[in-house]
């Protein structure tokens, strides 16, 4: 390998890093289930392509945002202060699913360079956004506007609903907007699978973004913002995973009833209750980290199988 190649090399890790694009699958994904659903009734193959195109830039936006502002807060700095507790984690987890900190913090972006990126990522969103409106309406923008400002202002002052006990709730309607959003902007009108899917993917990514905040609650804590966690307690923290365990399971149930191909969602049940074991595992150092693989492959496996569901339904009716 010649030292160009090893440059751009080095460069495409970096800018991996940097915008944190496998972070962007649970969004994109969300916005597939429902333009998979809105296929089966509408074809706008152009408009179904161009959605979770939208929603990938869309998603590197709000990531890089929010590391912007953690970073000025200073919340992502005070999570990886404990290197050693921190390095075993990486141990268990692998980079794979632990993040190894804000590109800020970390010195591989400045914040002049921060700005002009996610003033880029805007562009591209709004660029990919104005077939979908002429397409959609004025419904387009009213939803999209909504989801737009809960995912910009999860981090960003001076709402910064994250540290105000609002930021699970807003990623899990944010998620379950996605999704009903990628479906209604085609068909435009209401359908109760569109519904439950939706608050059932919601659901799952809201309690994937509680999980992962046990693992920097003396980060939140020493900071001052109010995440659930903070607000419950580690302990209550726990029971309230699974109690919303059992009710996104619930959901499903429903969803089957609805149209049976979804009892593959039911797939994700032993991670599930990984992550219902690990978090009772008191004497374990590591008891708020080990979920964080398990509670991913039920969020994005609740995701994935209710896309690999509605194809089945339709391959099934088709013969």
């Amino acid at each position: 390998m010649n030292d160009i190649e090893e440059n751009e090399l080095t460069l495409g890790r970096k800018m991996l890093d940097v915008l944190r694009i496998s972070y962007t699958l649970p969004f994109v994904l969300a916005s597939v289930t429902g333009v998979v659903l809105a296929l089966t009734l509408r074809q706008e193959w152009l408009i179904a392509f161009l959605i979770p195109v939208d929603v990938f830039f869309l998603a590197l936006f709000v990531n890089f945002s929010n590391d912007y502002f953690d970073h000025k807060s200073g919340v992502d700095k005070l999570r990886f202060e404990d290197d050693e507790r921190f390095e075993r984690a990486r141990e268990v987890l692998t980079e794979r699913f632990y993040w190894s900190g804000n590109s800020f913090d970390n010195g591989l972006i400045t914040i002049r360079q921060g700005k002009i990126i996610m003033v880029i990522l805007a562009a591209f969103a709004v660029l990919f956004a104005i077939p979908i409106l002429l397409y959609g309406g004025w419904i387009v923008l009213l939803l999209g506007g909504i989801g737009f400002f809960l995912a910009y202002f999860y981090t960003a002052p001076p709402l910064n609903l994250g540290a105000r006990g609002l930021g699970e709730l807003d990623v899990a309607f944010s998620f379950g907007l996605m999704s009903f959003f990628s479906y209604f902007v085609i068909v435009q009108e209401f359908n109760w699978v569109a519904i439950l899917m939706a608050v059932g993917i919601g659901l799952g990514v809201g309690l994937m973004r509680l999980v992962d905040e046990m693992t920097g609650y003396d980060a939140h804590l020493s900071s001052g913002e109010k995440d659930l966690c903070v607000i419950l307690g580690l302990e209550r923290a726990v029971g309230l995973v699974i109690v919303l365990l059992v009710t996104l399971y619930i959901i499903v149930g429903i969803m089957t009833v609805l149209e049976p191909t979804f009892i593959l969602i039911f797939l994700t049940i032993p991670s599930a209750i990984k992550v219902v074991r690990y978090l009772r595992e008191f004497d374990d150092e590591l008891r708020f980290v080990r979920p964080v693989p398990e509670i991913f492959k039920v969020a994005v496996g609740t995701e994935l199988l209710a896309i690999i569901a509605l194809i089945a339904r339709t391959a099934l009716t088709s013969l």
